[in-house]
């Protein structure tokens, strides 16, 4: 079995919500129900919205994003001579959900979590708008990067620390630690080919992992009861492992991705999909004054480009949100996230134009780049 982790399994199936022409396609990361939770959006083509994990208990292990007020410098569109105002908030809310995710691949990239405000257009991630710090994330999001106080020498490595469900040195990148309290389970353990890991144990009862694959790779709804959550799982050695929807996400067995468009339903690949507003009719975006509606496979979204001195305009691709004088083709071939030379500053796109931030000043110690493997676009983001 391909085992990228306990938790980057039960925290990620791939994908969230990008947009496309009119679409929200995946441009999260993984995560699906444990941890990042990987939130798909009901009835929409693309995938995951994502909810994650935090902890009230990450202590010293949240700390990017401390730093004091970043300097917002005048910016200009694409016209190189109409300046616009940057959303300081947001800008710094989406740095936070990039940088302090631990299997740094974000769920949405940071030009998009900017650019169209996807935090206040999902409102399970708007839990994230104020956060000032990798704290405020793990708080929202119940997941977290273990540093050295949770992971260091002084430490007993893997291991459940109360609620708290603690990885050291088992996964590929960094440390981590899930909030199972938070995630509606409890934390446990389990070994494979002889390395152990740490994830959050669910209650599935009535539904059971008997005659269900022993597989990270797999997930299982558990229908919520009464007032309690939808569970997304997966089974190890008989024990469910994975995470609460949420209540503002349900539970549902997903097409096979390899089915194309419109594929049956398939048991074993669930995610947890955000509840939406509907809409009829044919995919379609427009525009009441700064806001974007974007109508897509009967889900609807909106997009408030205002809310981060952008302007609404409907294009004929994927770009409806613009910094002055920018196109679609700006939004989408011409400006790359990247970072510098010097690994300190990460460049991004604020509405098609390249804006670049010191990593310093939102607490972290340099910008590091990634492919997303589905895309095989490039994305960066500040990292510890």
């Amino acid at each position: 079995m391909n085992r990228r982790g306990a938790r980057q399994l039960a925290a990620r199936p791939r994908r969230l919500l990008l947009l496309t022409p009119l679409a929200l396609l995946g441009l999260l990361g993984c995560a699906s129900i444990i941890g990042l939770d990987e939130y798909t959006v009901r009835g929409s083509s693309g995938g995951s919205a994502g909810k994650g994990g935090g902890s009230a208990h990450g202590g010293a292990s949240g700390n990017g994003g401390e730093a004091g007020s970043a300097f917002v410098p005048p910016v200009v569109g694409c016209d190189g001579e109409t300046e616009f105002e940057p959303n300081p908030q947001i800008v710094r809310s989406c740095i936070l959900r990039a940088g302090c995710d631990p299997t740094f691949a974000p769920l949405r990239t940071i030009s998009t979590c900017v650019t169209y405000n996807t935090q206040a257009a999902l409102a399970g991630e708007s839990c994230n708008l104020p956060s000032t710090s990798c704290a405020d994330f793990e708080a929202c999001e119940h997941i977290g990067i273990a540093h050295d106080d949770l992971c260091g020498p002084q430490t007993t490595g893997t291991r459940c620390q109360g609620a708290l469900a603690i990885n050291c040195g088992n996964y590929q990148g960094d440390d981590r630690f899930f909030d199972c309290a938070a995630l509606a389970g409890s934390c446990g353990t389990f070994s494979y080919d002889g390395v152990l890991f740490a994830d959050c144990q669910l209650d599935v009862t009535p539904d059971s992992c008997a005659g269900l694959p022993n597989s990270d790779t797999q997930y299982f709804c558990h229908a919520g009861q009464g007032d309690t959550d939808d569970l997304r799982y997966y089974c190890w050695e008989g024990q469910a492992y994975g995470a609460s929807c949420s209540s503002l996400a349900s539970c549902v067995d997903a097409p096979d991705p390899s089915s194309g468009e419109g594929g049956a339903s398939q048991v074993g690949n669930a995610n947890c999909f955000f509840d939406t507003q509907s809409c009829n009719g044919e995919d379609s975006v427009s525009c009441n004054g700064e806001v974007a509606t974007v109508c897509s496979s009967g889900s609807r979204f909106e997009y408030d480009c205002g809310s981060v001195g952008l302007s609404c305009g409907v294009t004929a691709h994927n770009g409806y949100c613009l910094a002055p004088g920018c196109n679609a083709a700006d939004v989408d071939f011409v400006c790359r996230e990247s970072c510098s030379e010097n690994g300190s500053s990460l460049t991004f796109c604020y509405g098609g134009v390249p804006y670049t931030v010191d990593c310093k000043d939102y607490g972290f110690s340099q910008c590091s780049t990634g492919t997303d493997p589905d895309s095989a676009e490039p994305f960066a983001a500040c990292r510890f």
